[in-house]
């Protein structure tokens, strides 16, 4: 019988984590991001949970993947460490918008993000495309949500 590896419960809870936390501050800023100046082309909330769900799921499985098949790769270390990193800019991007209310700081924190995210999109394409390829769905929606940060920063 075999047994099933602790990183199949401790990745997945990392996340959900990270997801509750960074839900957390939201909602510390909600009464406040009623009242902003939003584009147009805001997306509703309901659509920006799902596009976060989908964001974490994707992400759960290229970190399962990249823990369970390619721990001996040069990089492993800084790839964990910036799947790390980039949990911890989620949640200060949170907090900078919705808590802070800090929008131009929120923008950068964002531009943190995508440099981050396409980091660790090159470092795991080297050797796991398919591993890689399930954080361009990530990569798409934080482009269009910073330009919506920049936007909203404009606007307000």
């Amino acid at each position: 019988m075999s047994r099933v590896k602790p990183n199949y419960f401790f990745i997945p809870l990392f996340v959900i984590i990270t997801a509750s936390a960074a839900s957390y501050f939201v909602e510390t800023g909600r009464a406040w991001y009623k009242t902003i100046n939003l584009p147009g082309w805001t997306p509703s909330g309901s659509i920006i949970v799902l596009a976060w769900t989908i964001i974490f799921v994707l992400s759960t499985m290229s970190l399962l993947i990249i823990w369970n098949k390619y721990s001996s790769e040069k990089n492993f270390a800084l790839i964990i460490f910036l799947f790390i990193l980039n949990a911890v800019f989620i949640v200060s991007w949170n907090i900078l918008f919705f808590s802070h209310q800090q929008l131009g700081l929120a923008f950068f924190q964002a531009v943190l993000l995508i440099v981050n995210l396409v980091l660790l999109i090159f470092l795991i394409q080297r050797f796991s495309p398919l591993t890689a390829y399930l954080l361009i769905p990530y990569s798409l929606y934080l482009l269009f949500s910073t330009m919506l940060a920049f936007n909203v920063w404009m606007m307000n």
